[in-house]
């Protein structure tokens, strides 16, 4: 666990000196990611990266002077960092709104669980280079602190605050792009917020340079699954106490045009898994919701090679496919505990954090 604390620009020195070289092995995997996925060289990439970089200096100074710290600490380029950032958003434009099916998320509220729990879960899937680099952050910020699970330079991913508020995210494909915050960027600032519902307006308040999907829950009660692109954004909000969410757009008009209704040869893989694991919360819901049920989903392997426990294969023959099961995280927001895995969840024993403000 690296811990930041301090201005912005010292918790980014911090944070860059303390993880030089997963920074490093970072840029390494991503220049060959970029190179081989959007067909572009890093300088290429870099050059991308200055217009972001000017929005969030416009826009967000605060975020922007923590990733120049974190370039100063890495001795990276400050738009190395960026690209870091914004590499969803830079690669998906490249592309033309292509996306790779990743990640899925579960939530359960109190009138699900056994014991009244709030749960956020997911696994993290993609490419199986970054598994040895993953970090996990413990930030101290104004007002608040909060612990995520993230890649190398980048401000946040997926976590939980002191505030009771949990996030799991995954990705969305469109045909749509633009000037805004970035997947990880307003990830941030959904950790940095004090309530689900500022947590939903931290995004749905501000410009958006991508599409995403984020399920927010709180200590407090409250859980809701946030679609967002760059034009729009919905929210759903769970019918029987549980939600799930893969990689494609569950709202009816989402003002974009999905990525799979577009681009031809992309797996259905993620109606499959959105339909899994519906199924499968609500079956554990019948008797309640706990982790032990939680950590049965997550191990699923229904519609291999492209389940919500996904392994390592080669890409290629037709298959959309990449990457594995990086992080299974469930986060117990009621008992401020997180419990996870590092790598594929069916092959090991979920350990049990509890969170540093408990």
């Amino acid at each position: 666990m690296i811990r930041l604390r301090g201005t912005p620009s010292e918790r980014g020195q911090a944070y860059g000196a303390q993880a030089r070289d997963e920074i490093d092995e970072a840029v390494r995997v991503y220049r060959r990611w970029f190179a081989s996925f959007a067909r572009m060289s890093w300088d290429e990439v870099r050059a991308a990266a200055l217009p972001h970089q000017k929005w969030l200096e416009e826009s967000s100074p605060r975020h922007a002077g923590e990733i120049a710290g974190i370039a100063a600490g890495s001795e990276r380029d400050v738009t190395e960092i960026v690209a870091l950032n914004f590499r969803t958003e830079i690669a998906y434009r490249a592309v033309g709104g292509a996306a790779l099916s990743e990640c899925t998320v579960l939530g359960a509220d109190a009138t699900a669980t056994i014991g009244g729990h709030v749960y956020v879960a997911q696994n993290w899937d993609w490419l199986t280079e970054l598994l040895p680099v993953t970090v996990l952050l413990d930030v101290e910020f104004e007002g608040g602190r909060f612990v995520t699970v993230t890649e190398p330079g980048m401000l946040a991913k997926f976590g939980v605050n002191a505030a009771g508020v949990g996030l799991c995210v995954n990705l969305l494909g469109s045909d749509t792009h633009g000037l805004g915050g970035s997947f990880h960027t307003l990830a941030r600032e959904v950790l940095e917020s004090g309530s689900a519902v500022e947590a939903a307006w931290a995004v749905t308040g501000s410009r958006r340079a991508g599409s995403g999907n984020y399920l927010i829950g709180a200590a407090s009660g409250e859980l809701v699954d946030l679609e967002f692109n760059p034009v729009g954004y919905e929210l759903h909000f769970p019918g029987n106490g549980t939600l799930a969410h893969t990689n494609h757009f569950l709202g009816q008009d989402p003002g974009v045009r999905d990525r799979l209704r577009f681009l031809p040869g992309l797996s259905p893989g993620t109606y499959f898994r959105q339909d899994r694991a519906q199924r499968l919360l609500a079956a554990e819901a019948e008797p309640g919701v706990d982790v032990a049920g939680l950590q049965r989903i997550l191990r699923d392997h229904y519609g291999a090679p492209e389940g919500i426990c996904r392994h390592d294969r080669p890409a290629g023959g037709g298959r959309e496919v990449l990457g594995q099961t990086n992080v299974s995280v469930i986060i117990d927001l009621t008992a401020a505990e997180l419990h996870y895995t590092l790598g594929c969840p069916c092959e090991r024993d979920y350990e049990r954090m509890v969170l540093p403000w408990a």
